[in-house]
């Protein structure tokens, strides 16, 4: 290689004396030691003085293996960022293993001052050899665990020994092994809360009060409800003292006689009801909601009494809509999805007439977007099956291939469009230049780009000829912020300014306004014409300012 880049260097053991700010320099006397400068890289600060950045003494202090400990030598992590072992006093870490590096020498884990020795949300405490036993703080659930990891270990607490709750000891729990030979809690009452069931699991029958499975000395007040395996009831019976109380029945009720309301019924909760229900104008069959009496409309409203723009109507799970246009008359429409498909190539239809096996048409509820070639699937219908014909009255598809077996009405296939409709797609917005009523078109043009072959496009005012979109005078300009599109990059948005350069010039800056450019350079003669001919060659420039080559930056020596 023809070119060579020269420092300052030496032999020596010494730094240099003096070096310009900036300038490099280097020693490589081949015994380079902590005490002397051997073997070390140089660069001169901004007072002269050189100051060590690097050199041979520390690099080889680093030519071991990364990731081993290795006597007077540095450390060097390994690709994950470890070193297998480090010894500190007589500490020594090893894997996951902390251990003293003296035998029968206490591991004191302390923290200085009023600070806290503290395990993290979720780390485990283990106790035993095998992890028979874990502590583990839950944060998610703000509780500490004591979970048993291996084996059968028990947590013991001895005779007599109290488990007391309260910073005054108000009340506890023990095992009365000295008297009674029972668990006890004494000092304050207990109260299980809503949610917790109490459950009795003995089944020792009870003749008075003082046998049984459950005893009570006192009495027993029950303010909510009292669930009986059985209840019979004999002669004429009153439940409730007042028309405001409510008896709620959650298991089946069989009314073997007559039933009479002589007040105003309120059904809520599950009614289980077999063939349809019409209510007014509406009817509810199956998992379908309708309307009756050709009624076209089915309204959805929350708060009629708030007018059209109030209430909340709330739709969980997917929403299908199969009718022919989505009309969104709200001030503003919030989509939370990552992304929004337009012209989704599948639809599913309904068979409005059952088909018998070997026919070769169907008749579907909507024919539009279906394009004669597009592919057709579902139950009964045969593999590689395409649209024939479309018979829009009808809305009759005649099919490439006979269906192969029954498809009754109601069904549903699905039309995967695979022919060339010849539509563009993208997105149309209205709005008023102050004089007149236009509109822009953003996406896909089919016959856009400068070959005509289709691009993706933005039109200021655009003509829509059946979703077909053409210009009106010109597509517009596209800014962005401060960043206008239509005329060459600027400088200030990380463009040239310009659209050509000299053949073999440099590009230099010139402030805020466009770049400028060199002549090519001349080997030969520097500055005096261009004649770029000879590889390897360094630019720089002469006293006056003119570019000139070479292929040698020379420090010299000290």
């Amino acid at each position: 290689m023809a070119s060579s880049i020269l420092i300052k260097r030496s032999t020596g053991a010494t730094a240099p004396g003096t070096i310009t700010y900036g300038e490099l320099a280097v020693t490589i006397g081949g015994n380079g030691t902590q005490a002397n400068a051997d073997d070390r890289l140089f660069v001169g600060d901004n007072n002269g003085a050189a100051q060590i950045v690097g050199g041979k003494y520390f690099t080889d202090m680093l030519d071991h293996v990364a990731g081993t400990l290795t006597a007077s030598s540095a450390v060097v992590v390994d690709s994950n960022s470890k070193i297998d072992n480090w010894n500190v006093d007589d500490i020594n870490l090893n894997g996951s293993t902390i251990t003293t590096g003296t035998a029968d020498t206490d591991l004191v884990i302390a923290a200085n001052g009023t600070g806290k020795v503290v395990i993290q949300d979720g780390q485990e405490l283990e106790f035993g050899t095998t992890g028979d036993v874990e502590l583990v703080y839950n944060d998610s659930d703000s509780v500490l665990d004591i979970k048993r990891a291996a084996g059968t270990p028990d947590l013991r607490i001895a005779d007599d020994m109290k488990i007391t709750f309260g910073t005054n000891k108000d009340g506890s729990i023990r095992y009365d092994e000295t008297t009674l030979d029972k668990v006890r809690v004494e000092g304050a009452d207990w109260e299980y809360d809503n949610g917790v069931a109490l459950k009795i699991a003995d089944t020792t029958a009870s003749t008075n009060s003082t046998s049984g499975a459950f005893q009570v000395v006192g009495g027993v007040g029950i303010g909510g409800k009292a669930s009986v395996a059985e209840l019979l009831v004999e002669n004429d019976a009153t439940i409730g003292d007042a028309n405001t109380d409510n008896l709620t029945v959650n298991s089946t009720t069989i009314f073997q006689n007559g039933v009479t309301f002589n007040g105003q019924t309120n059904i809520s909760g599950n009614t289980a009801q077999t063939g349809q229900i019409e209510i007014d104008n509406l009817r509810l069959d199956g998992n379908t909601l309708s309307t009756i009496n050709s009624i076209q409309e089915l309204i959805l409203d929350p708060d009629p009494a708030g007018g059209d723009a109030s209430g909340l109507v709330i739709i969980k799970g997917d929403l299908q809509i199969d009718g022919t246009t989505t009309t969104v008359n709200s001030a503003n429409m919030s989509v939370n999805d990552p992304t929004i498909e337009l012209a989704d190539p599948t639809v599913v239809l309904t068979i409005n007439t059952s088909a018998t096996s070997g026919a070769t048409s169907i008749i579907v509820d909507k024919i539009d977007g279906l394009t004669v070639g597009d592919a057709v699937s579902g139950t009964g219908i045969a593999g590689s099956t395409t649209i024939a014909t479309i018979t829009t009255g009808t809305k009759t598809l005649a099919l490439n291939n006979a269906i192969t077996q029954n498809i009754d009405a109601g069904s549903t296939i699905t039309v995967v469009r695979g022919a060339n409709d010849a539509l563009d797609r993208g997105v149309k917005v209205h709005y008023h230049t102050g004089s007149a009523a236009q509109f822009g078109f953003f996406g896909y043009d089919r016959t856009g780009g400068a070959d005509g072959a289709g691009a993706w496009t933005f039109i200021e005012n655009a003509t829509d000829t059946g979703t077909v979109f053409g210009v009106t005078g010109n597509r517009g300009t596209v800014v962005l912020g401060d960043l206008e599109l239509d005329t060459d990059l600027e400088v200030q948005y990380g463009g040239t300014g310009v659209s050509s350069f000299t053949q073999y010039g440099i590009p230099y800056g010139d402030g805020s306004s466009a770049m400028q450019v060199t002549a090519a350079a001349n080997i030969a003669s520097p500055g005096t014409g261009a004649d770029a001919t000879t590889s390897y060659q360094i630019l720089t420039v002469t006293s006056g300012g003119v570019p000139v080559w070479t292929n040698t930056i020379d420090g010299g020596t000290f």
